[in-house]
């Protein structure tokens, strides 16, 4: 949750920023990056397309902050950029999957390489990144409103309204989609669970 000197230090950097304050935007910069990486990365699942939203999302948001409306939080118009640029990175991804897939044998189509994901850790290690892994393709398998709003609410850096305001939806919808992508990842993920 942010502070209240926080709102009040962003309402003088979003200004200065909006003016053209290079000062002003590398200090708005570096406040939101982390809170926007997280939110790029749980939507995307990868490491370096959340890197690349970041960077399109602060690029977007410096460009657009003479229409910024004051009355809304910087850091949650922001997320909201991050999360629809995620998202659209998300789409493009399963377009080229889409297309990869429908390719034949004769169209030359390159298959892709599996990541080096360096030595196997021993024990525990290993568990723990395919414990990981699992998590990472159930959430990537949810719907992309229900992955949205699962992403902003997984960072813990926003509430349900915060959560509503960035996407732009009522508190009800964030609290259903919410409600539905955990049975999703619940019913996914139901052999992990230990019983009682």
């Amino acid at each position: 949750m942010d502070h209240p000197n926080v709102h009040s230090l962003e309402h003088d950097l979003v200004p200065a920023a909006a003016a053209g304050d290079r000062e002003a935007r590398r200090e708005l910069f570096e406040r939101f990056r982390g809170p926007a990486y997280q939110v790029a990365l749980r939507v995307t699942g990868r490491h370096e397309d959340a890197l690349d939203v970041v960077q399109d999302s602060f690029i977007k948001a410096f460009d657009a902050l003479a229409v910024f409306q004051r009355d809304a939080s910087f850091k949650t118009w922001l997320l909201r950029i991050v999360s629809n640029r995620a998202l659209d990175v998300l789409r493009a991804r399963r377009v080229r999957l889409a297309a990869s897939l429908d390719a034949g044998p004769d169209d030359h189509a390159t298959t892709p390489t599996p990541v080096d994901r360096g030595a196997p850790a021993p024990g525990d290690r290993i568990e723990n990144a395919e414990l990981a892994e699992r998590l990472a393709s159930a959430v990537e398998a949810l719907p992309p409103d229900q992955r949205a709003v699962f992403a902003l609410y997984a960072t813990g850096e926003l509430t349900y309204g915060e959560i509503a305001e960035t996407l732009g939806v009522p508190i009800g919808t964030v609290m259903s989609r919410l409600y539905h992508a955990r049975l999703r990842l619940k019913e996914r993920l139901k052999d992990l669970e230990t019983p009682a």
